[in-house]
């Protein structure tokens, strides 16, 4: 047992017994009466005596009750004053005196303190003869005795602590409980008497809160809010009187099935509680965290509203160990440079590819189309290839200091767009350009790629905050043009801006959250490209740079064609070159079967695709053969909308041919039916084998046939020939004939 455990009696049959343990020696315990309203001095129990009541389950031990406003600081105390005076002045009630509970307590405090401080005074007062301790008390404080024995008596009984002296109306209704049950009173209406609060004036009142309403708010709760995503405290109010403050009325003996609506009749305030109580009973039960959860959703939840205590880093070696890209349209609109009316192109689409461990700006990407893959290439390849030649593209002269990112990555994150499918995945994976892991995300959840959307953010806010002309406003302005009517950068233009901005975030902002112990201790500087050059010269294994044309290679997605004799087939069009033909498999295909290669190919253009031999490591680029010319210089949308017209015509050729082939058997037939009529007039000879004068026959009708050639080519001539008699001579070839490759050309 420990001092300030209850001793409780447990068996109804036996007397009532509340006592808090005040101090224990060897065979007695010094308790204090809890059940008396005002506090009484301890006596002691024998501990034998105790043993045999809590062996007879007569007696239990309970941990102690003691209120929690008991161990609040003193500051509490002093703001309760504080409130209360405030509250008296605005009542105008400035004369009425409002004490101390601190000075209070203090004096009691020092009026006790000699005895409950000294050890062997205080257990003769509560084991041995406390003759003179009373009065030397009293003779030191100048108190009655009936304040020395009342500040003793609260002090044991409210636990022992020097706070147990403040005054007991600042801990009232601390171990307030609510009744179990209503009560009815004879008439049959709810008794009120015990009701808080001030008297209902307007209309009836409702009943108080009891501890059965509790529980119904408890499982009313669990079953209604388990999985709405947002709650109307009031529309919830109403659910629950519908479920517990109705009666379902029904014919005696009925049953539900037999019943063709549910008839409930509503009860009376007096019978129910009121919203106001509903609304504060549920509160108490769920959280606020709660409530969030059903106003924004799990996932909305997860995502803006759960806290964070990790680093995006963790688990990483240093710079390159993992990419994040991402992609946002940006809140500017662009030039058409290519008028002399201001025209907008739209605005456009920012890839941002950014290391993870560094928060270095490594690669970016600024499209007219997308998000796609193909922009998503585009920066993949620009994060990875050297920068000062693509900031010379657009006019920024930059040192490869300034921006000396040119390595893939071991690790890519990105979201599960549509652009990034499992087969673009799939193809960069095997491109063997280093990247050996890709990370994608879950739906709508850029939460977990946080250090590229910071990068959007912190891009956005430095390239458009100083901008007056096309920035999007996000509160619309009725009476201003639209922003796209007063767009002066070009696309050019503006990504000169992104990359001055990538280059100040880079090297001029702070970050001191990913700084390590080797980092702080070698003195490195704040800024990301510092992080970024302090890894990489003291990584054991420095990260590969890779040729150009390996990483264009790697990045271009990934598909399986067919080999056919006529060339490589794929999505309709055939494809060939003269080094591919010396390969053994267009003629595998055309002796032994089609079979299946993989080939790499730009979604921009259909005139090339590209084969590498696994074995020789060659990479074969194939062009269009004349089979598929027609579709040359196109990009794949034009063709596939090609080929779903192209399959719509085939279908109207295959019927027109369809109905044409049945004229056509049609017409054989009746051919073949009259000449049957026509030699039914003919011997017929019965022998089987072959006709004898069979090469007679033919010879005759041989003969027949250039005979008619000969009069066809004497007839068609005699127009050619001139009149000998007119012009005494014969014309030349070329004069009968003319040159059939000749334009004829005419003067009007």
């Amino acid at each position: 047992m420990f001092v300030n455990q209850i001793i409780a009696s447990v068996n109804p049959k036996h007397p009532e017994v509340k006592y808090r343990i005040v101090a224990e020696e060897k065979d007695e315990i010094a308790v204090s009466d809890l059940s008396c309203n005002r506090p009484r001095r301890p006596f002691t129990i024998n501990i034998k005596y105790f043993e045999q009541k809590v062996k007879r389950e007569e007696w239990v031990l309970l941990p102690p009750n003691i209120p929690d406003i008991l161990f609040e600081d003193d500051s509490y105390f002093k703001q309760k004053l504080l409130a209360k005076k405030l509250k008296l002045l605005k009542k105008n009630a400035a004369n009425d005196e409002v004490k101390d509970p601190l000075e209070m307590r203090d004096a009691a405090w020092s009026t006790i303190k000699p005895l409950v401080k000294d050890p062997e005074k205080l257990h003769r007062y509560l084991f041995g003869d406390p003759k003179g301790l009373l009065q030397e008390l009293i003779e030191l404080s100048q108190r009655s005795k009936k304040y020395v024995t009342s500040m003793l008596n609260r002090y044991f009984r409210d636990g022992g602590i020097k706070n147990a002296l403040l005054p007991n109306y600042y801990y009232c209704g601390q171990n307030f409980s609510l009744p179990d049950s209503p009560i009815l009173n004879e008439d049959g209406l709810h008794d009120l008497s015990s009701k808080p609060g001030p008297k209902t004036v307007n209309g009836t009142a409702y009943r108080h809160v009891t501890q059965k309403d509790v529980e119904d708010i408890e499982q009313f709760a669990r079953s209604h809010l388990r999985n709405r995503k947002e709650v109307v405290l009031e529309d919830l109010y109403e659910d629950y009187i519908y479920r517990y403050g109705s009666v379902s009325i029904r014919p005696k003996g009925a049953t539900i099935d037999e019943m063709i609506e549910e008839l409930r009749v509503p009860l009376g305030n007096n019978h129910v509680i009121s919203s106001r109580a509903f609304k504060r009973q549920i509160n108490k039960i769920v959280s606020k965290l709660t409530w969030l959860r059903k106003r924004v959703g799990e996932k909305n939840y997860t995502r803006d509203h759960k806290a964070r205590t990790g680093s995006a880093k963790h688990g990483l070696r240093g710079a390159t160990s993992r990419y994040e890209i991402d992609s946002t349209i940006l809140d500017v609109y662009v030039r058409y440079e290519f008028s002399n009316e201001l025209m907008s192109i739209g605005r456009p689409v920012l890839y941002l590819v950014v290391d993870v461990v560094t928060s270095m700006i490594v690669g970016m990407h600024i499209a007219f189309h997308g998000p796609d893959w193909t922009g998503a290439c585009h920066a993949l390849l620009n994060a990875c290839s050297d920068k000062v030649e693509f900031c010379k593209q657009f006019g920024v002269k930059i040192s490869s200091e300034d921006w000396p990112c040119c390595h893939p990555p071991r690790e890519l994150t990105a979201d599960r767009g549509t652009e990034n499918s499992d087969k673009n995945m799939e193809a960069l994976l095997k491109g063997k350009i280093g990247i050996e892991v890709v990370n994608l995300n879950a739906y709508h959840m850029g939460v977990c790629k946080g250090t590229v959307e910071k990068s959007f953010d912190i891009i956005q806010k430095k390239a458009f905050s100083p901008l007056e002309h096309g920035k999007v406003i996000k509160i619309n302005k009725f009476d201003e043009q639209h922003p796209s009517r007063n767009n002066v950068l070009t696309s050019d233009e503006l990504t000169r801006a992104i990359i001055k901005c990538v280059l100040h975030a880079n090297n001029h902002s702070t970050r001191i959250n990913n700084r390590t112990f080797e980092m702080e201790r070698d003195g490195v500087a704040f800024a990301p490209r510092d992080a970024w050059n302090y890894s990489l010269s003291n990584c054991v294994i420095a990260p590969a740079k890779l040729p150009r044309e390996q990483l264009l290679f790697g990045l271009l997605p990934e598909a399986k064609v067919s080999v056919r004799s006529q060339g490589v087939y794929f999505k309709g069009l055939y494809y060939s070159s003269t080094d591919f033909e010396r390969l053994p498999l267009l003629e595998h295909s055309k002796n032994f079967g089609r079979q299946s290669i993989s080939i790499r190919y730009s979604e921009s253009s259909t005139n090339h695709i590209w084969y590498k031999d696994e074995e020789t490591k060659t990479v074969y680029q194939l062009e269009l053969t004349e089979r598929s010319e027609a579709y040359k210089n196109m990009v794949w949308e034009q063709i596939h909308h090609r080929m779903v017209i192209l399959k719509s015509q085939l279908a109207v050729a295959e019927e027109q041919s369809r109905i044409s082939s049945v004229i056509l058997r049609s017409d054989l037939r009746t051919l073949e039916r009259m000449a049957k009529t026509r030699t039914n007039q003919h011997q017929k000879s019965q022998a089987k084998g072959i006709v004898s004068d069979i090469k007679d026959n033919r010879k005759i009708e041989a003969d027949r046939q250039h005979h008619q050639y000969r009069q066809d080519i004497e007839k068609g001539m005699q127009g050619a020939v001139k009149d000998i008699a007119q012009n005494d001579l014969v014309s030349s070839s070329s004069d009968m004939f003319g040159n059939p490759n000749a334009v004829e050309v005419t003067h009007g």
